[in-house]
C-alpha cells in the first residue's frame, strides 16, 4: 500500500475525522506521484459528504480534475466518487449542476472512463433527479405490480430455513432486485433474519424510511455497515447514506456515530 492507502485503511479503523486533515493535505499536493494524490481526494470526498460538507467535496473534485484531468493518468480511470461529489453539490439548479459536470468533462481526455461519465451526467441530469443518478438509488416506495413482483428467483418459494446460505443469499438479492420488500421484512421481522449483503440492507432501510419505520430502518443501516466492504483501496466508507435523501431519513446520529467511529470494511476483521 503506498501513504495514501495506508491513511485510509487507518481512517477506516474508525477514525475517519482525525485522518482528514491528512487525506486532505496528501489530496492538494501539487507535485509529486499523482497516485496518492487522487486516491486521498478520493477518500476525502466520501468522508466530507458524511460530515455534510458536499460544496468542499464538489470543489475538491472539481479543483482535481481541473488541474490532473489534462495529463491524462490514473485519475481519468475512475469515476467513482468525483462524479457523485459533482452531482450532490449544493448549487442553485439542476441546470447549473449540469452546466459544471460538463465543463469539468472537457478537461478530461475524450474517451477515457471520467470524461465519459461526466458527459453521460451532464446529458441525463435534465430527464432525470440528481438522486437517481447517485450510489446506493433504488425505487423505494413503488409498489408491487398487480400481477406480483418479477424477476425473483425460484428459490424465494421455497421454505426459507431450508436454503443454504448461498441460498439465501440469491433469495436476498432476488427480493431486491424485484423490489419485494413486503417478503423481504416478512423474512426480517418473522423470521429474524438481516440480509447478509450491504445492498440488501440498505435497500431494506430506504422501505423503511418511505414507511416511517425509522427504528427498523435505523437498524437495517446498523446492519449494513458490518456488511460493506471497499470497492478499491481508496474506497473509505459508503456514501449513500449521507447522499440518499430517502436514506438521510434514517441516517440518524445514532448511524453517523456508528459509521464515522466503528471500524469499517477489513478492518472492521
Amino acid at each position: 500500500m503506498n501513504s495514501a492507502e495506508k491513511l485510509i485503511s487507518h481512517a477506516r479503523e474508525g477514525h475517519f475525522e482525525e485522518a482528514l486533515p491528512q487525506l486532505l493535505e496528501i489530496a492538494r499536493r501539487p507535485g509529486g506521484a499523482r497516485g496518492p494524490v487522487w486516491e486521498s481526494a478520493a477518500a476525502s470526498i466520501q468522508i466530507l459528504l458524511w460530515l455534510d460538507r458536499p460544496a468542499e467535496a464538489a470543489d475538491l473534485a472539481d479543483s482535481l480534475i481541473r488541474t490532473d484531468g489534462p495529463s491524462g493518468g490514473e485519475l481519468c480511470d475512475q469515476d467513482m466518487p468525483f462524479d457523485e461529489a459533482l452531482l450532490a453539490a449544493p448549487e442553485v439548479s439542476p441546470a447549473a449542476v449540469a452546466a459544471r459536470l460538463a465543463a469539468v468533462a472537457e478537461t478530461v481526455p475524450a474517451g477515457r472512463v471520467l470524461q465519459t461519465r461526466l458527459q453521460w451526467l451532464s446529458e441525463e441530469l435534465p430527464r432525470r433527479s440528481p438522486e437517481e443518478l447517485m450510489p446506493g438509488f433504488r425505487p423505494w416506495g413503488v409498489p408491487l405490480p398487480p400481477s406480483g413482483p418479477k424477476h425473483r428467483s425460484p428459490l424465494v418459494e421455497r421454505d426459507f430455513e431450508t436454503l443454504t446460505d448461498d441460498e439465501k443469499r440469491v433469495v436476498w438479492q432476488s427480493l431486491r432486485n424485484a423490489n419485494d420488500f413486503p417478503r423481504a421484512h416478512e423474512l426480517a421481522t418473522r423470521g429474524g433474519h438481516i440480509p447478509p449483503q450491504y445492498a440488501v440492507c440498505s435497500w431494506m432501510a430506504g422501505w423503511y424510511a418511505v414507511q416511517g419505520d425509522i427504528e427498523r430502518g435505523e437498524n437495517m443501516l446498523l446492519a449494513a455497515h458490518g456488511r460493506w466492504h471497499p470497492y478499491k483501496n481508496w474506497d473509505a466508507i459508503p456514501t449513500a447514506p449521507v447522499l440518499q435523501p430517502t436514506l438521510r431519513l434514517v441516517t440518524t446520529d445514532r448511524v453517523r456515530e456508528h459509521y464515522l467511529t466503528r471500524p469499517i470494511g477489513p478492518e472492521a476483521k
